[in-house]
């Protein structure tokens, strides 16, 4: 089985990372690409369980640590852990799946390659972080200096082709 690439959308809070990620994987499912998304849950409250009042639910609240639901089209998976896992392992399973792509929102000093979105100045901050393909900017005028190409926030959708090949390594191709 091929290995899908692995790709991260990353940015400080509200700015835009899972509207880029959705329209991004939209796009994927337009063209026939399976996109998985992994999303770092920075915050201090805890995830929401995915249905509470199930079957799955009460084995949870009982003990199970990883608790599986499966019908014929769908399979939901929640698991339990004391610890994070390493985010390198989290993608391991995910490509046990077959995915096309694999995007991360988040993760920042993961070393995956990575769009870095910009919305305040001092966010440029983020554009020390390792491997870099793109930068996705709310002011071009902070980046016009840099090497890796820049798309507006509010133009970037007249690109997606492109910023989707560049994502999955083909930007070669083009």
């Amino acid at each position: 089985m091929n290995q899908a690439p692995t790709f991260q959308i990353v940015g400080y809070k509200n700015s835009g990372k899972t509207t880029v990620l959705c329209d991004l994987v939209a796009y994927g499912s337009t063209i026939g690409d399976q996109v998985a998304t992994v999303k770092h849950h920075a915050h201090k409250q805890p995830l929401e369980p995915m249905h509470t009042e199930t079957d799955s639910y009460r084995l949870q609240k009982a003990g199970s640590f990883l608790t599986g639901v499966d019908n014929a089209d769908t399979f939901q998976l929640e698991y339990n852990h004391k610890q994070s896992p390493p985010l390198g392992w989290l993608i391991d399973l995910y490509q046990s799946f077959g995915p096309d792509l694999i995007l991360i929102e988040g993760f920042k000093k993961e070393a995956y390659r990575k769009a870095v979105i910009l919305k305040e100045e001092s966010d440029l901050r983020l554009l020390n972080l390792e491997q870099i393909a793109f930068v996705l900017t709310w002011d071009l005028e902070w980046v016009k200096h840099l090497e890796v190409p820049v798309f507006a926030m509010d133009e970037w959708k007249q690109s997606i082709e492109n910023i989707y090949s560049i994502m999955k390594g083909r930007e070669d191709d083009e």
